[in-house]
């Protein structure tokens, strides 16, 4: 779908003013958990997330339970 059927389509939800739009679409690798890697597995995790971002997005569990918070407490501001 484009952006303008996806905007139309969800147009009661989005409010005044907000669109939809679609900005290079990434894939996302979501494995295990912060609190199990040692600092050395964090720093070489870090280098293999930056070396790979403009391609695919590598999180663990942890950051996308953060990113559900945030987008969460965003929308529910922005009533």
């Amino acid at each position: 779908m484009g952006e303008k059927k996806l905007t139309s389509r969800y147009r009661e939800q989005l409010g005044d003013g907000f669109t939809i739009k679609i900005i290079n679409p990434r894939a996302i690798i979501i494995m295990g958990r912060e609190n199990e890697l040692s600092a050395d597995q964090r720093q070489d995790f870090e280098v293999i997330k930056r070396k790979y971002r403009n391609v695919i997005d590598i999180i663990t569990y942890d950051e996308l339970l953060e990113r559900l918070e945030t987008t969460l407490r965003h929308w529910q501001i922005h009533r």
